[in-house]
C-alpha cells in the first residue's frame, strides 16, 4: 500500500482522487493548496505526489519546485494534474522536474497505471531489486 498526497483546490476532485487511491488500495492524504502539500510532504512521508498545476497560493511548478530543493521531498514522484489543454504545460511541468503529466479529467484506468507505476518502482527499490 502506498501513501499518495493528492493535492487540488477543488474539494470534489480531491474526493474523487481519495476514493480512487482507496479503491487501488493505496491511502490517500488530501491537500487544496500549496502550503498544506510541503507541510503533509514531510510530515506525512508521502510515496507519490499528484498535484494540480492551478492552486490558490502558487502553482504547480513552484510547488514541485520546493519540493525538489529540500532534500527530505527531493525524491518523491511527482505528477502534475491540469485541465488546462495548452500543450506548454506539459512542456513546463518537464523542465520543472515533473514525473509526469496528466490532462483533466483523468480516466481511472490512467490514475491508476500512474500510481502504479510510480509506487511500483518506489517497492522495488526499497526491495533492492530495482
Amino acid at each position: 500500500m502506498a501513501r499518495i498526497l493528492f493535492v487540488d483546490d477543488d474539494p470534489n476532485m480531491l474526493e474523487t482522487l481519495d476514493r480512487s487511491a482507496q479503491l487501488f488500495g493505496h491511502q490517500a492524504m488530501t491537500a487544496d493548496c500549496g502550503a498544506d502539500a510541503l507541510h503533509l510532504a514531510l510530515t506525512g512521508a508521502p510515496d507519490l505526489i499528484m498535484t494540480d498545476m492551478m492552486l490558490p497560493d502558487m502553482d504547480g511548478v513552484a510547488l514541485l519546485n520546493r519540493l525538489r530543493q529540500n532534500s527530505a521531498t527531493a525524491s518523491i514522484p511527482v505528477v502534475i494534474l491540469s485541465a488546462s489543454p495548452e500543450v506548454d504545460l506539459a512542456q513546463m511541468s518537464q523542465l520543472g522536474g515533473a514525473d509526469a503529466y496528466l490532462s483533466k479529467p483523468v480516466r481511472l484506468q490512467t490514475l491508476q497505471k500512474v500510481i502504479e507505476r510510480y509506487t511500483a518502482g518506489e517497492r522495488d527499490h526499497d526491495a533492492g531489486t530495482g
